[in-house]
């Protein structure tokens, strides 16, 4: 049975899947912005690699540089309209028009009862996971708008479907990202601009380095057992294995499931993998 292209990182008539296009990818710093970055960059996309720490997106521009690809590293507060409007400014005009948007960006909060929970603290999650996605994608969509082409890619999670105690800020804002990848997809639909929401499963990411390391005597004892049995039990997934997953969602292939959001374990499904 022949490989399907896109698992080789090639469209069909052999070209690379990206050729051509400009991602801008948040987050790409580590963990799966930085897998995101150099995936889309390796399969033949000029990738604007932007977080808030300057010597990480440095480190991951540098690394697809020196793999023959094109990047450029970029200090980005996504909260901050200001810093993402001279974000997309510089790669218009250093790499062209963004015509892929990886909204990878995220915040977890202190996982805190309601009760318990600052009112600072609930904000600035959804500063992070909600007002960061929707100023990206309010400076992308006119440039993809006017190419008649994009892919706008929310990286969201379960928690959004399946709360948890403890997790009222990361799981309202993550349904909230869900809800705004579905408004999206129906206003970019008519300039061939796809939306498409991401659960990447439990990722072996500084996040949950993070959340492992708030003690029970914080988080509780439930909670604070789940986030450490995740890697006990070796159920963390690798960030490369969602980056494989939003790779093929930016394909002109994937345009059929606009609006829809895709976990990671559907990929083999949606690429006809035997």
């Amino acid at each position: 049975m022949p490989v399907p292209a896109i698992m080789r990182g090639m469209a069909e008539g052999g070209k690379p899947a990206h050729e051509g296009r400009v991602a801008f990818v948040t987050g790409g710093g580590r963990g799966i912005g930085a897998a995101t970055a150099k995936l889309l960059a390796r399969e033949g996309a000029a990738v604007a690699v932007a977080a808030r720490t300057e010597k990480e997106v440095v480190g991951v521009a540098r690394e697809i540089s020196a793999s023959g690809g094109e990047a450029l590293p970029l200090r980005l507060d996504v909260t901050d309209e200001v810093s993402v409007s001279e974000a997309f400014q510089r790669t218009r005009e250093e790499l062209g028009p963004a015509d892929i948007l990886v909204n990878n960006a995220g915040l977890p909060g202190v996982p805190l009862p309601v009760a318990a929970t600052e009112p600072a603290g609930w904000r600035r999650v959804f500063e992070v996971n909600v007002t960061g996605a929707f100023l990206c994608a309010r400076e992308a969509l006119p440039q993809m708008a006017a190419g008649n082409w994009g892919r706008i890619i929310n990286v969201s999670s379960a928690a959004a479907r399946h709360p948890m105690a403890g997790m009222a800020a990361y799981s309202a804002s993550k349904a909230t990202l869900d809800q705004l990848t579905r408004v999206l997809a129906l206003e970019g639909k008519p300039n061939n601009i796809a939306a498409i929401c991401v659960y990447p499963g439990v990722v072996d990411t500084r996040m949950q380095e993070e959340s492992r390391s708030f003690g029970a005597e914080v988080v509780g004892e439930s909670l604070h057992r789940m986030f450490n049995n995740y890697r006990d039990f070796g159920v963390l997934r690798r960030p490369e294995e969602p980056a494989g997953l939003i790779s093929y969602l930016c394909t002109q292939e994937a345009a059929r499931l606009n609006g829809h959001i895709i976990r990671l374990e559907q990929l083999a499904t949606l690429r006809g993998d035997k």
